[in-house]
C-alpha cells in the first residue's frame, strides 16, 4: 500500500542543494503531495534562476499539488488559533492532517505540539 506524505519545503530544499534524497527505501513506498505553499516558498525568491526554478519545479512534478480548500483553510485556522504557529506552516500541517498523511519535515520542534500530527525527518543528518 503506497502512503501518501505531505513533504515540507525544507525538505525538499535540502534534498535539491544536497541533490540527496535520504531514506530512498522510504520513499519507495509513499507518494509525495506538496501544499501549493511549498511550491510557492521554493520558488519564490527574487534570485532564482531559470535552471533552479526548472529542477525544482521537476522535483514538485513527483507529487500531487495540493490547494488550499476549505478545509485545510479551518484546521490552518484552528492550528493558528491554538498554537504559536506561522501560517505557512500551519497550511502545511493543516494539508497533513487533513489528508490523513505524515509530514517529513526538518523541523520537527515546529509541529512537535501539534495533536494528530505524524511526523517524520527524512534529512540525513549530516547536513
Amino acid at each position: 500500500m503506497i502512503n501518501r506524505v505531505v513533504i515540507d519545503t525544507n525538505v525538499l530544499i535540502s534534498w535539491y542543494k544536497s541533490g540527496v534524497i535520504s531514506n530512498s527505501n522510504d520513499l519507495a513506498s509513499v507518494a509525495p503531495v506538496f501544499s501549493i505553499i511549498t511550491r510557492i516558498e521554493a520558488l519564490g525568491f527574487q534570485k532564482i534562476t531559470k535552471d533552479e526554478v526548472k529542477a525544482i519545479s521537476k522535483m514538485l512534478d513527483t507529487g500531487e499539488l495540493v490547494y488550499i480548500d476549505s478545509d485545510i483553510a479551518q484546521q490552518t485556522i484552528n492550528l493558528r488559533q491554538k498554537h504559536k504557529i506561522k501560517t505557512p506552516d500551519a497550511v502545511i500541517a493543516a494539508t497533513a492532517l487533513v489528508n490523513n498523511s505524515e509530514l517529513w519535515t526538518a523541523n520537527i520542534s515546529d509541529f512537535s505540539k501539534i495533536e494528530g500530527l505524524r511526523l517524520h525527518n527524512p534529512i540525513i543528518s549530516s547536513f
